[in-house]
C-alpha cells in the first residue's frame, strides 16, 4: 500500500478545529445533563431495558460524567496540539525570512 500523502496545513488546521470544537461540545453537553439528572436514553435504546434504566441509575449518570470529563481532557490536547501546530509553522516561516 502505498503512503498517503500529508495533508495541507489548511485542511489539518480545520480539521483540528472541528475536532476541538466536538469534543468541548460533547463534553459540555454530557456533562451538563448528567449533573442536572436530565438523561433521557434515545428510543432505540430502550430496546435493552436494563442498559436503558442503568444510564438513568446515579451508577450510570457517573458514567456519563467519566466519559464527558475524558472528552474535555482530550479537547484539551487537541487545541494544545493545534496551537503548537500554529506556533511551529509561523515560527519557522520567521526563522526563513531572516
Amino acid at each position: 500500500m502505498a503512503p498517503r500523502p500529508p495533508r495541507s496545513f489548511a485542511w489539518d488546521v480545520l480539521f483540528r478545529i472541528l475536532r476541538f470544537f466536538y469534543l468541548l461540545w460533547g463534553g459540555m453537553l454530557l456533562v451538563s445533563m448528567a449533573a442536572t439528572n436530565r438523561v433521557r436514553p434515545p428510543a432505540f435504546l430502550w430496546e435493552w431495558p436494563r442498559v436503558a434504566h442503568f444510564l438513568t441509575t446515579p451508577w450510570g449518570r457517573g458514567v456519563l460524567f467519566g466519559i464527558a470529563v475524558v472528552m474535555a481532557i482530550a479537547a484539551l490536547l487537541e487545541i494544545w496540539e493545534l496551537v503548537d501546530r500554529l506556533l511551529v509553522r509561523f515560527l519557522h516561516e520567521h526563522e526563513r525570512e531572516r
